[in-house]
């Protein structure tokens, strides 16, 4: 069967139809708000250049001193470290301070009084043979210093356009301390589910408009509640492995 409208005249119909949300456009153009209907895939560049083999390529975990695994990277950040340092500021975390012998014992006093350390020592956690570039946290408020979500940070060697780098971060929380009898002799204890924490971290981070949720990505096998996996800090925990973008 024949179409029976002509082809110009069917050419006009989609030119004079589609004209309207031209003009739209070109306005929200003129105005600067052209960011209302452009996809945002054109101004996130870790959708574009952030790919599978990218993501091979990135520490999986974070490890002691000794080489051991600790925990999962579930966190891959993309930006300047100015941008990431001035979003975690926003967002109201804490840095941390070295673990240094006089930092320990002022947390074991923190605790003792039941007074918060907003920037309470964070156990010295390496990839490769680096150290976290950067750790935040943020107390409870309920228990002082027992209580506190954190992350550690690392700087990858990967840039991507415009200069911004791609960085590791294993977020976990800590919802009480436990003492042992070698060092550091004083541990937090962690909340077996990484991904709520990993979870909490980018909502902080997405209120503040200076970082955006861009994609999920696989980072490491799935582990299930029922078959918890443990560190060598002796923590069980169980994820979905997978790693947010986030792209500040």
């Amino acid at each position: 069967m024949k179409d029976s409208v002509h082809p110009g005249l069917r050419r006009l119909i989609t030119r004079v139809s589609i004209s309207p949300f031209r003009i739209v456009a070109y306005l929200l153009h003129a105005t600067g708000l052209e960011h209302v209907y452009k996809p945002r895939f054109s101004r996130y560049v870790s959708l574009l250049e952030l790919t599978d083999d990218v993501v091979a390529k990135l520490p999986k975990h974070s490890q002691t001193v000794f080489g051991s695994a600790v925990d999962p990277m579930n966190l891959i950040f993309v930006g300047a470290e100015a941008d990431l340092r001035q979003a975690f500021k926003t967002a109201k975390w804490s840095g941390a301070q070295p673990a240094s012998p006089v930092s320990l014992v002022y947390g074991l006093l923190m605790v003792l009084m039941g007074k918060t350390y907003h920037n309470g020592p964070f156990t010295p956690l390496y990839v490769n043979i680096g150290l976290q570039d950067m750790a935040y946290q943020q107390s409870t408020h309920r228990t002082g210093f027992r209580s506190r979500h954190h992350l550690r940070i690392w700087r990858t060697g990967i840039k991507l356009s415009g200069g911004k780098w791609v960085w590791v971060a294993g977020a976990s929380y800590d919802p009480d301390l436990k003492f042992m009898f070698k060092p550091p002799f004083i541990l937090h204890h962690q909340d077996p589910d990484f991904d709520k924490e990993r979870d909490y971290v980018v909502n902080t981070l997405e209120k503040t408009g200076l970082a955006t949720k861009v994609k999920l990505v696989d980072m490491n096998p799935p582990i299930s509640q029922r078959r918890m996996r443990g560190t060598a800090l002796r923590a069980k925990y169980f994820t979905d492995g997978k790693a947010v973008v986030v792209e500040v």
